[in-house]
């Protein structure tokens, strides 16, 4: 009889990813937290940068082709 596997068993509980990555960002220092949350707001406004250069972009392209200022078919640029 294997009463070491019986002694260690423990019941499971299931936690979510962002619940424990919740708890160990409620046990880091006031100045970890602080700067977590700066890195995580730079990180979302980088973000939100590329996509208003994105929709700039793709704006700017629709507008062109749609002008009829496009010089080129870009079918080309992806063919072999």
């Amino acid at each position: 009889m294997n009463t070491l596997n019986s002694t260690l068993s423990s019941p499971t509980t299931d936690i979510s990813p962002v619940d424990a990555l919740w708890v160990l960002i409620q046990g880091q220092t006031k100045a970890v937290r602080k700067a977590l949350t700066k890195r995580l707001l730079e990180e979302e406004q980088a973000t939100k940068s590329q996509q208003e250069n994105i929709k700039k972009s793709l704006t700017k392209a629709f507008d062109e082709l749609h002008k009829g200022q496009v010089k080129h078919d870009a079918r080309c640029l992806f063919s072999k």
